[in-house]
């Protein structure tokens, strides 16, 4: 009897001590979540969800959300769920300069069970003006959330803040702002009336894979029929090939999902190699040659999951890497410049070229393909990004260079679709009118390699050239 009363003590003693530790440590896992969601509209006006999440019971509360002034996005008013409008919930709510005030209780005045521990409580209603423009958004911020559940108890509130972007919502395709069947009619319809705006193309392209497909219909119609709550997709590409005994990195990307990301292999990759779980990342150095095909699983911030197989080809070459090429631009049913010879380095640290013999490519339709070359005799492929589009979006680039102030002048001629470009990134060209950017700077070497960007109104990636700085 005493022993038994004394062990129940010990894990008494042992269960206080690890909650005393997690309160002094702040560790206290807060379980309910209150999330404003992330949505998209090019209309004058759109909604956002306000959701409780990983609540089992609630019974009443407040919820504060602010919005920033004078961005050209106005909180008009909250629109319930039938759920929070008398039936379930009574809710009061008053709007002031962008601020809204709820307040929410039971009707019985007793807990409620949330049923999958998740419920929508309405709608922030915004008019959108001219004023937020193209490619714009704004952050939706909790001020502050109390709310009670079971006996009437308050419980810990983790906020996720939210935000409107100036742009197409995904699944959209033909301006309806939403997801609709029609949108699904309009991909299939792609091949022989193709989607040239680069928006709406990435807007159709909800499963990531850079082509648009009956797959992207499908998805888009699952959706609209409630099969699928989310566009949560992984950015599908080939991965390289690794070199035995030498160092290897490659990514896997998530989108049209609420970030962060966490990452998971299902399946075993190359011995020596392992996946970042924050960032996707794959990287390490393998030790075994061979064909690994696994499973990514990528899981969102709200719990949603998507997963996609991939295979990486660990090969023996006299290779160790070869320099990554940046995507190449071509016209509808044109050829693509790829290039003959490229940049290698032997595993003795030695550099040098080499030549490439390429795979054709199918530029029959819109879309971003992956060209595969094969290096010599060594072995080793290459991959790069092909992007078959229907204009070009650079026309010209000229190049002037005073030698003792070593001061280039750029000026490019663009499309009309361009209204953004870099330089490395780093320099934003000035727009000088009638589709021309310019750029003077010092920092550039005489004859050095430059990388051009080119992106549309919405912050969309149109075209990557690179160029060497000669006076012409």
């Amino acid at each position: 009897m005493n022993y038994t009363m004394n062990r129940i003590m010990t894990l008494l003693m042992v269960f206080g001590v690890v909650l005393l530790s997690g309160f002094i440590g702040g560790k206290v896992h807060a379980a309910e979540t209150l999330e404003v969601g992330e949505s998209r509209s090019l209309g004058t006006n759109v909604e956002v969800p306000v959701t409780v999440r990983d609540a089992m019971y609630l019974s009443s509360g407040n919820v504060v959300i602010t919005t920033p002034a004078n961005q050209g996005v106005k909180l008009k008013r909250f629109r319930p769920t039938p759920a929070f409008e008398d039936k379930v919930f009574r809710t009061k709510w008053t709007v002031v300069n962008n601020k809204l005030d709820l307040n929410f209780v039971s009707i019985s005045g007793k807990e409620e069970r949330v049923a999958d521990k998740k419920i929508i409580m309405g709608y922030l209603v915004y008019e959108l003006s001219d004023k937020f423009e193209a490619g714009k958004s704004v952050d939706l911020s909790i001020v502050s959330a109390n709310m009670k559940g079971r006996l009437n108890t308050d419980f810990l509130v983790a906020f996720m803040h939210g935000k409107i972007e100036r742009k197409m919502p995904v699944g959209d395709v033909v301006g309806n702002n939403k997801p609709t069947a029609a949108a699904a009619i309009r991909i299939l319809q792609h091949l022989n009336n193709p989607i040239t705006d680069r928006e709406a193309f990435l807007s159709a392209d909800v499963n990531g894979d850079g082509v648009l497909t009956q797959e992207d219909a499908q998805w888009i119609l699952d959706y609209v029929a409630g099969k699928r709550t989310t566009f949560l997709a992984i950015q599908s590409k080939e991965l390289d090939n690794a070199v035995l005994k030498s160092e290897y990195s490659d990514q896997v990307s998530a989108l049209n999902g609420r970030a962060p990301y966490t990452f998971k292999r299902v399946g075993s990759l190359p011995s020596g190699m392992s996946l970042d779980e924050n960032t996707g990342k794959i990287s390490g150095t393998p030790t075994r040659a061979g064909s690994y095909t696994f499973t990514i699983q990528v899981t969102d911030a709200v719990g949603d999951i998507e997963k996609q197989m991939f295979r990486i080809d660990v090969i023996d070459s006299n290779l160790l890497s070869v320099e990554k090429l940046l995507p190449i631009n071509v016209k509808l049913n044109g050829t693509p410049e790829l290039p003959a010879k490229v940049n290698v380095t032997y595993k003795d640290k030695t550099k040098g070229t080499e030549s490439v013999t390429w795979q054709p490519v199918d530029t029959s339709k819109m879309g971003t393909f992956i060209a595969k070359g094969m290096i010599g005799d060594s072995g080793f492929t290459v991959s790069v990004e092909v992007n078959v589009v229907t204009a070009n979006y650079l026309n010209s680039i000229k190049v002037a260079y005073v030698q003792f102030l070593n001061l280039h002048t750029i000026e490019v001629d663009v499309s009309a679709d361009v209204y953004k470009v870099t330089v490395n990134s780093t320099y934003n060209m000035h727009f000088e009118g009638d589709k021309k950017f310019s750029l003077i700077s010092s920092s550039f070497d005489a004859n050095s390699t430059v990388v051009f960007r080119m992106y549309d109104k919405y912050g969309n990636l149109l075209e990557t050239k690179q160029y060497i700085l000669k006076p012409n």
